[in-house]
């Protein structure tokens, strides 16, 4: 029978998050040839490709984004077993963020606390908002990137453009909507415009992979900020009425040092 190695799934999160091998072996604190070895033993123990180059980018077959999705559940599943059965890992930095965060905002995160903190591991946990504020109200995030109020503490950081966008093989029908499940900011903003009300709600998605997939399945259309534009096999929309942009908030825990919390600003901000 076979297995999933927890190991190997957060090696393929990583990549996903940010965006290659290298960015996720820095991430992780590995060797780019340890992340590659994660994907190579989770595809040979799976028996099918999971992901595939496209240049110098790393793309995920349709059933690498099905193991993808799953890898977010159980990961999430993995690290709130350990937390509920042993508390929170010694010395472990936690980053928890909205899939909206691109990997330059992640990698500004990743740079500031391996610069302060260069012998404790930053593990990456990837959620909805809701979710986030969650880890903000318990208080086990040191650093919390969302969409809108987190909570106490919370820091508005700049405003996300929301875009249009649609599958890149066809043209898209702009009559069917393709959403998050709620509570989310971007839904309510798709569902309460011009075209949200003239339109079909086709899809509800758990998650950003589910998201991708199903505007590509279904030829529907969906909304994401402009930095995550890049996503393979999609395409702008720009006959729609425009949306009003999301915004992007950060908390951080009080047990980082005034110097880290400045500089994860700083940081953010430059990479915004």
């Amino acid at each position: 029978m076979a297995t999933l190695d927890i190991t190997c799934l957060r090696s393929l999160v990583s990549v996903a998050s940010f965006g290659g091998v290298r960015r996720a072996a820095e991430a992780l604190h590995l060797s780019q040839a340890g992340v590659s070895g994660h994907l190579r033993r989770l595809e040979a123990e799976l028996g099918f490709t999971v992901v595939t180059r496209q240049g110098r980018n790393i793309a995920f077959t349709s059933r690498g984004e099905d193991v993808l999705r799953e890898a977010y559940r159980l990961l999430g599943e993995h690290d709130d077993a350990l937390h509920r059965l042993l508390g929170p890992a010694s010395g472990e930095l936690l980053v928890v963020s909205t899939e909206h965060a691109t990997e330059a905002l992640l990698r500004a995160v990743a740079r500031v606390l391996s610069r302060d903190h260069p012998d404790r591991p930053v593990r990456f946990r990837f959620h909805r908002s809701a979710r986030v504020r969650e880890f903000v109200h318990d208080h086990s995030a040191d650093v919390a990137l969302g969409i809108g109020d987190l909570g106490h503490g919370t820091r508005h950081l700049t405003d996300l453009p929301l875009t249009w966008v649609g599958p890149s093989d066809r043209a898209p029908d702009t009559g069917a909507l393709v959403t998050f499940t709620a509570p989310c900011t971007v839904r309510d903003h798709i569902l309460e415009s011009e075209a949200g009300a003239g339109g079909s709600l086709v899809r509800e998605c758990a998650d950003l992979v589910s998201l991708l997939s199903a505007v590509k399945a279904t030829g529907g259309i969906t909304a994401l900020p402009q930095a995550r534009l890049s996503e393979p096999g999609l395409m702008t929309i720009d006959s729609l009425p425009p949306l009003p942009s999301i915004p992007l908030t950060l908390v951080t825990s009080n047990r980082l040092a005034a110097r880290t919390r400045d500089g994860i600003i700083a940081a953010l901000l430059s990479a915004t």
